[in-house]
C-alpha cells in the first residue's frame, strides 16, 4: 500500500500532531507501508491531517481528482493553531468549519477523540468515521527505570508542553508556583516552551527536548499534570503516561476521556489533587503499562481503516 500524508515530519523537538505522525509513519514503514509527502507521487489512499501544511479545500479537491479514497484526520482549532482559525462563525471555529468543508471529498473521517467526534457533529460534520485516539513510540516513552514514589518523598510534578499558548495552562501554572511559596512536599518542574513573559520562582523550567531526552526527563518524575484546555487528545499526556506516570488533569477536551483511569481531575488545587492520587498511586502504576495509548495497536486501527477504504469496503468505526 502507497500512502500519501500531507505533512513535512520534522525529528527533534516539536509539538504533538508532529510527533504522532512521525510515530506513526514511522510504524507504517516498519511494517513496509510506503509513505509519501509529495502529493505528485501515485498513492492508493491519502491520510490528510487537520489543516496541516497548508491543507486546503483546493487542495482537498486536487487530490480527490486522483480517484483515490482520502482518509482525513480532523482536529479542533479551538485553542490552537493562528487566532484567524479559532474565531467562532455560525456557531462552529473556523477551522473546524473548514475541515468540515472537506466532507464531499473525503471517503472517511477519523477522530482522535469522542471529544473530538462531538465538536465535530455539532460543527455539522457527515460521512463515515473512526474514533482512535493517538499512540506513542513506547520502545521510547515507556516506564522502565522510572522513579518510584515512596510514601512521605516530596512528589516530583511535570508538565511538558511544546506550545506556549495560555490555553495550555499557564495561567494556571502560574498562580501554582506563587502556591508553593515554603512548600517542601512538592517539586515542580516544566519542560518544554513557555510564554515569553512568564515567570516562574519556584517551578523549575527546562528547554524543549527530542523525544528521548524527553522520556528520560519525564521518569525522573512521579505525576504529570495536564492542565491545558480543549485538547483533542493530548500527546504530552500520553507520553507521560506511558513513562509510568499516573496523571492530574484538568477534565476538559478530551483529558479527561483519555487519564481518567490512570490519574485524578483537577479542581483548582494541586495539593488536594495529590493527596487524593495518594491511595490510588500504586494501583495506577501497575495498570500504567496495559494503557491502549501505544502506536502498534494504534496503527492497527489506522491501517484497518486505510485497507478498507482502498478495498472499498466500509471501514471499522
Amino acid at each position: 500500500m502507497l500512502v500519501y500524508v500531507n505533512a513535512r515530519l520534522r525529528g527533534g523537538a516539536y509539538g504533538g500532531a508532529n510527533a504522532f505522525l512521525r510515530t506513526l509513519v514511522g510504524e507504517f514503514e516498519r511494517r513496509g507501508v510506503q509513505v509519501t509527502a509529495d502529493p505528485r507521487e501515485p498513492f492508493n489512499v491519502a491520510l490528510l491531517n487537520a489543516l496541516t501544511d497548508g491543507l486546503d479545500l483546493d487542495a482537498v479537491r486536487r487530490l480527490a481528482e486522483r480517484g483515490r479514497p482520502l482518509v482525513h484526520r480532523k482536529t479542533g482549532y479551538l485553542g490552537r493553531g493562528a487566532p484567524g482559525l479559532r474565531q467562532i462563525v455560525g456557531g462552529a471555529v473556523l477551522g473546524d468549519s473548514y475541515q468540515v468543508a472537506f466532507d464531499p471529498y473525503v471517503t472517511h473521517s477519523i477522530y482522535q477523540s469522542g471529544y473530538s467526534r462531538d465538536v465535530f457533529l455539532a460543527a455539522g460534520q457527515q460521512g463515515p468515521a473512526t474514533v482512535i485516539h493517538n499512540g506513542v513510540d513506547a520502545t521510547v516513552f515507556h516506564a522502565s527505570g522510572r522513579s518510584f514514589r515512596r510514601v512521605g518523598e516530596p512528589w516530583e510534578v511535570i508538565v511538558s508542553s511544546w506550545s506556549a499558548d495560555d490555553s495550555k495552562g499557564f495561567p494556571e501554572y502560574r498562580r501554582i508556583d506563587a502556591s508553593l511559596a515554603g512548600r517542601a512536599d512538592v517539586r515542580m518542574t516544566l519542560v518544554g516552551r513557555v510564554p515569553p513573559d512568564a515567570r516562574f520562582e519556584r517551578v523549575r523550567v527546562l528547554s524543549a527536548r527530542g523525544p528521548r531526552r524527553l522520556a528520560s526527563t519525564l521518569r525522573r518524575n512521579h505525576v504529570i499534570l495536564q492542565l491545558a484546555k480543549w485538547e483533542t487528545c493530548s500527546n504530552a499526556l500520553l507520553e507521560g503516561m506511558n513513562c509510568g506516570l499516573p496523571a492530574v488533569y484538568l477534565d476538559s477536551g478530551a483529558n479527561g476521556e483519555i487519564a481518567s483511569a490512570y490519574g485524578v481531575p483537577y479542581a483548582g488545587d494541586l495539593i488536594a489533587a495529590l493527596a487524593g492520587l495518594e491511595d490510588r498511586y500504586d494501583d495506577i502504576v501497575a495498570r500504567l503499562p496495559e494503557n491502549p495509548y501505544r502506536i502498534g495497536l494504534v496503527a492497527d486501527r489506522y491501517l484497518a481503516v486505510l485497507e478498507a477504504v482502498v478495498a472499498g469496503r466500509e471501514a471499522p468505526t
